[in-house]
């Protein structure tokens, strides 16, 4: 199936010398045609992700940070040496200082809370810090179930100043690179078999970069698309000289 809407796409495309945008049929510098084409794949998962946030306040900055990097330790002690389980920190900031609100002045313009006088030392410093962390797909419920008890716990539960956000679990794709060669296979094999079918002449196959980011579309639960772009382009052969 995937031939001939290969070959149809092909067929409406016009073999032209003429200028077109990136978008349409493009020219190539042998007075050659060719139009933008993927090759996909549908293919599962392969890890089961859950996003975990923290926020912790407090008035000392250097106590914030330490409490923060205590977090940190804590759950990487957590998944040490455990193959299979793992944490990606994804972001962390130093404490810096709570932004105040503002409030409207009753004759116009504003201030912050309190006194019009400069901060006299009364601060919030704040620091947030977020991590994934990542089961292989096949655990499935009891994977899942396993990352939260990891998560669990990691802050005060009294305590105003620390809270934590365990979000909602997904399916996430961390290796779209490993089916590379087998689209770069499925280019070549679609290409040789389009040949067989249109007219004949030179036909070129043409790759921004064999290096190129194989793309990557998640289709719901554990299904991803990964595709890669390429181009077949039509080289009008060169006029034969003139015989006497």
């Amino acid at each position: 199936m995937r031939l001939f809407a290969f070959l149809a796409l092909l067929a409406l495309t016009p073999l032209t010398t003429s200028a077109q945008s990136d978008s349409a049929p493009r020219v190539g510098k042998n007075h050659g045609t060719g139009s933008k084409l993927h090759v996909r794949m549908q293919v599962d998962a392969d890890h089961l992700a859950l996003p975990l946030s923290i926020t912790i306040k407090g008035k000392d900055r250097a106590a914030v940070d330490a409490r923060v990097d205590a977090i940190r330790k804590e759950l990487e002690k957590r998944f040490a040496d455990q193959p299979g389980w793992e944490l990606r920190e994804i972001s962390a900031e130093f404490a810096r200082a709570e932004a105040k609100s503002y409030v409207s002045r009753p004759t116009g313009g504003s201030k912050l809370f309190g006194d019009d006088e400069a901060d006299k030392g009364d601060v919030t410093y704040v620091a947030n810090a977020r991590w994934e962390l990542h089961t292989e797909a096949d655990k499935g419920l009891k994977g899942l179930e396993v990352l939260r008890s990891k998560a669990a716990d990691l802050v005060k539960a009294k305590d105003d100043n620390e809270k934590q956000v365990i979000g909602n679990p997904e399916y996430v794709m961390t290796n779209p690179q490993d089916y590379r060669n087998e689209l770069l296979d499925q280019i070549k094999n679609d290409f040789e078999e389009a040949k067989k079918h249109l007219p004949e002449g030179q036909w070129t196959l043409e790759l921004s970069s064999l290096a190129q980011t194989v793309d990557v579309v998640a289709l719901g639960g554990k299904r991803f698309e990964v595709s890669l772009a390429y181009r077949m382009a039509f080289l009008t052969p060169k006029p034969e000289k003139a015989t006497k």
